[in-house]
C-alpha cells in the first residue's frame, strides 16, 4: 500500500516541473508560429492586391500597343523561367538515371567478378593467382573505347593523368570491358548532344537572357554572332514596320515586307561580311530575303514564296535554335545542327564552311577542252573568287566574253572571263536547286552526314590552289545596334515620306 500510494503521488521534482514549462513554452512558440505565418500570408495577399490594382490603373493609361507589348514581354519572362526549370529537370533526370545506370552495372560486374574468383580458387588457387594477375596486365594495356572521345579535341590537353590512372586501377574498378566504369556514370557524356546539343543550348540562353536583362541590355548575346545580328535585326524591323502602321492583316500578298527586308539584309552584309555580297550578287541568291520575310510574318502568302529547300523541318519548329542555321539549304544538315551543334560556339565557322561549299555536278568535258567524259564538282565560291578579278571595273567590262570548254583546268580559275563563262553554264546564278554539298565538309564534320541524302556531290573535285572561305559577323555591340536602328528608321521614314509625296502629288495633278 505504501508502495501504491507513492506512485500515485504527482512528481514534484524540478525535472517534471522544468518537462511541463518546457511543453507550455513549445506550445506557445506554435501558436505564435502560426499566427506569425498567417500574418505574411495575409500581408502577401494584400500587397499582390494593391500590386493588380496599381496595375490596372497604369494599364488604363497606357495605350493598346504598349500593354500588348508589356504582356508580351512578361510572356517572355515566364517562358524563360519554364524552359530553364525544364532544362534543370532534364538535367537532373539525366544525372540519376546515369548515376543508377553506372551503379547498377558496376555491381553486375562485380558479383560476376567475385563469382569467377571463387570458381577458379576451388580448383587450384595457383590457377586463381595467375588468371588474376593477367586479367590485371591485360586490363592495364586495354584502352578505352575510342568512341568515348569522338567528339571532344583532345589536342590541346594533357592526357598522361588518364594513362597513369589507368595503370593504376585494381581489378575490381575494370568492368569486363578492360575500361574503368567511372567513365559511362553519365550516359552519352562524350556525345555531341551532351555537350553542344539543345538541351545545353536552351541552358545556356536562358542564362544569358536572364544576364542580358539584368545588364538592361536590348540585345541577348549566344553562341552565335551571327545569330544575334539575325535576331537583333528581325526584331528592330518589325518594330519599326508596327510604328510605320504596316499590318500585314491589310496585305494579303505581303508584298510590301520584301523591300524593307532586302535593303536590312543589304545593310548587314555590307557592315559586317563585305567580302560576301560579291557571292550575293553573283549568285542572285534571293532566298534569305523570302526566309526572313516568312520568319517576320508567317503566312500562306510568305510560305508559298519560300523555296522547297528552305521549308522549315518538324525539328526547326519544335527547338530553339541559332537562327543562322536556318540559312542552310539542306534540310538534313539543319536538323543534324540543332541535334548536335546548337550550343557549338563555333556554329558560326560550321555554317561559313557549309556555304563555302556549296558545289555543282557537271561533266568535265562540258569545262575543260579534251577533258573525258566523267562526273565532276566545282564550288561556288572559287568561280566567285576567279570571277572577282584584281581588274578593275572598266577592264572588266571592255574585256572579251571567254567560251566554254576552257583550254585546262588552270584558265578556269585564272581567267575571269572563263570563270563567268563556267559560273552561267552550271546554272550557280539560278538558286538552290542546283547546288550540292561538297564531299570534303563532312571529312570535317562526319556526324552531319546522311546516307540517306541525294545531296551529296560525286565525282572528282575541280580546284585552284588555293581556296577562300566565307567570314561570319563580328559579336554585336552597343555602337552597332545604334547604327542599325538608326538605318533602319531612316530607310523606313524617308520611303514612307517619299511614297507619301508620290501619292498627294499625284492626287494634286489628278484634281
Amino acid at each position: 500500500m505504501p508502495s501504491s500510494t507513492h506512485q500515485k503521488m504527482p512528481d514534484n521534482s524540478p525535472q517534471a516541473i522544468e518537462e511541463s514549462a518546457g511543453t507550455h513554452v513549445s506550445e506557445q512558440e506554435r501558436k505564435r508560429l502560426r499566427n506569425r505565418l498567417s500574418q505574411q500570408a495575409f500581408r502577401r495577399r494584400q500587397a499582390e492586391r494593391i500590386r493588380e490594382l496599381s496595375n490596372r490603373v497604369n494599364a488604363d493609361q497606357k495605350s493598346d500597343s504598349e500593354r500588348i507589348e508589356a504582356l508580351q514581354q512578361e510572356n517572355r519572362q515566364l517562358r524563360m523561367q519554364l524552359v530553364e526549370v525544364q532544362a534543370k529537370m532534364s538535367r537532373l533526370l539525366a544525372t540519376l538515371q546515369g548515376l543508377s545506370d553506372s551503379v547498377s552495372k558496376t555491381l553486375d560486374n562485380t558479383a560476376a567478378a567475385e563469382n569467377g574468383e571463387h570458381g577458379f580458387a576451388d580448383d587450384s588457387g595457383t590457377a586463381s593467382t595467375v588468371s588474376s594477375n593477367q586479367n590485371r596486365n591485360q586490363n592495364k594495356h586495354t584502352p578505352p573505347p575510342p568512341e568515348l572521345y569522338a567528339p571532344m579535341d583532345l589536342e590541346s590537353s594533357d592526357t598522361s593523368m588518364f594513362r597513369q590512372n589507368l595503370n593504376h586501377l585494381s581489378s575490381e574498378l575494370v568492368n569486363v570491358a578492360g575500361t574503368s566504369p567511372l567513365y559511362p556514370q553519365i550516359p552519352n557524356v562524350w556525345s555531341f548532344e551532351y555537350q553542344t546539343g539543345i538541351e545545353p543550348y536552351l541552358t545556356a540562353m536562358a542564362a544569358t537572357e536572364e544576364s542580358s536583362t539584368l545588364l538592361r541590355k536590348n540585345w541577348t548575346l549566344s553562341n552565335s554572332p551571327f545569330s544575334d545580328h539575325i535576331q537583333l535585326l528581325q526584331r528592330l524591323l518589325k518594330n519599326k514596320l508596327r510604328a510605320s502602321g504596316f499590318t500585314p492583316e491589310g496585305q494579303p500578298s505581303m508584298q510590301g515586307i520584301y523591300q524593307p527586308v532586302l535593303m536590312v539584309l543589304s545593310m548587314f552584309n555590307s557592315m559586317t561580311r563585305p567580302d560576301v555580297m560579291a557571292w550575293y550578287a553573283k549568285t542572285r541568291f534571293f532566298h534569305i530575303i523570302e526566309l526572313t520575310a516568312w520568319q517576320l510574318y508567317p503566312s500562306a502568302a510568305t510560305f508559298e514564296k519560300l523555296h522547297p529547300r528552305y521549308r522549315p523541318t518538324e525539328t526547326q519548329m519544335k527547338h530553339p535554335h541559332p537562327r543562322v542555321i536556318d540559312w542552310i539549304p539542306f534540310p538534313t544538315i539543319r536538323d543534324r545542327l540543332i541535334q548536335r551543334h546548337a550550343a557549338n560556339p563555333h556554329i558560326d565557322q560550321i555554317f561559313c564552311d557549309a556555304v563555302t561549299g556549296y558545289v555543282v555536278e557537271t561533266t568535265m568535258s562540258d569545262l575543260i577542252l579534251g577533258a573525258p567524259q566523267v562526273t565532276v564538282y566545282i564550288r561556288v565560291t572559287d568561280l566567285i573568287t576567279a570571277m572577282s578579278s584584281t581588274l578593275d571595273g572598266d577592264d572588266a567590262v571592255d574585256e572579251m566574253p571567254a567560251t566554254i570548254p576552257a583550254p585546262d583546268a588552270a584558265t578556269l580559275f585564272s581567267s575571269p572571263s572563263h570563270a563567268r563563262a563556267a559560273f552561267k553554264r552550271l546554272n550557280m546564278d539560278r538558286g538552290a536547286s542546283y547546288y550540292k554539298i561538297d564531299p570534303a565538309f563532312y571529312a570535317k564534320y562526319p556526324e552531319l552526314f546522311d546516307q540517306s541524302s541525294d545531296l551529296t556531290a560525286t565525282g572528282i573535285p575541280l580546284r585552284p590552289k588555293s581556296q577562300k572561305v566565307l567570314t561570319y559577323p563580328k559579336p554585336l555591340d552597343a555602337s552597332t545596334v545604334e547604327t542599325y536602328r538608326s538605318f533602319i528608321d531612316f530607310s523606313l521614314d524617308a520611303a514612307n515620306s517619299i511614297s507619301s509625296s508620290s501619292t498627294s502629288a499625284s492626287s494634286t495633278m489628278a484634281a
